[in-house]
């Protein structure tokens, strides 16, 4: 009797620990199908080698990713790679919702991503440089380079005069100084030193 007891307690024991595995939640950081296939080179939280616009296979990339987001719908890294697929894809519509939500959830290349595509108004959707100067300012905060150097680079150019500028000149000097030190070839050191310069003058004039 006691050994029928102890035998259905490991049989029971077995079954839950299977039954656990098998319901367990997806580790947000392992890699995915939709990483290998849709990953951005330049975004900070990537977890598989880039993959460029050209060579994306994007039928793929936007199946993959569905499939990933639906075990993972909170998964900012994941949602921002979807868009990146459809937008891509020429499919701006579908895209953008899981763009913003990656840009809200404080994905910083989400945030630099959506905010080129309002500054330039791209296939079709509305051009907003205000939210571009908000977006960018939230992934400047996160030490995304492009936008570390997009913002000073815009307020020079008075491209977000028409919005309510949340960063002083100090912080935007502290910016410029942050990208210099990211600047690891002659393109981004070169684009650095141009609107270090020219972020210079333009707060001699504000003083």
């Amino acid at each position: 009797m006691r050994m029928a007891a102890a035998t259905i307690t490991f049989v029971v024991s077995v079954i839950l620990g299977l039954t656990s595995g098998a319901f367990a939640a997806p580790d947000p950081e392992a890699v995915t199908e939709c990483d290998r296939l849709a990953s951005h080179g330049s975004d900070p939280e990537r977890v598989s080698p880039g993959v460029s616009q050209s060579a994306m296979r994007k039928a793929a990339a936007i199946s993959a990713c569905l499939a990933d987001t639906d075990l993972q719908p909170e998964n900012r890294r994941l949602r921002y790679l979807l868009g990146r697929a459809y937008f891509y894809s020429g499919r701006a519509d579908d895209a953008m919702p899981h763009l913003i939500y990656s840009a809200n959830a404080g994905h910083r290349q989400s945030q630099f991503v959506l905010g080129y595509i309002y500054d330039g108004g791209l296939q079709g959707v509305e051009q907003d440089r205000c939210s571009a100067e908000s977006l960018w300012l939230r992934s400047a905060r996160q030490g995304r380079f492009a936008a570390l150097v997009s913002y000073p680079h815009h307020v020079v150019r008075g491209q977000f005069d028409a919005c309510d500028v949340s960063a002083s000149l100090d912080e935007m000097a502290g910016f410029l100084e942050t990208a210099k030190g990211m600047a690891s070839d002659y393109y981004r050191r070169t684009w650095t030193a141009d609107v270090t310069q020219d972020f210079e003058v333009y707060r001699k004039g504000r003083k």
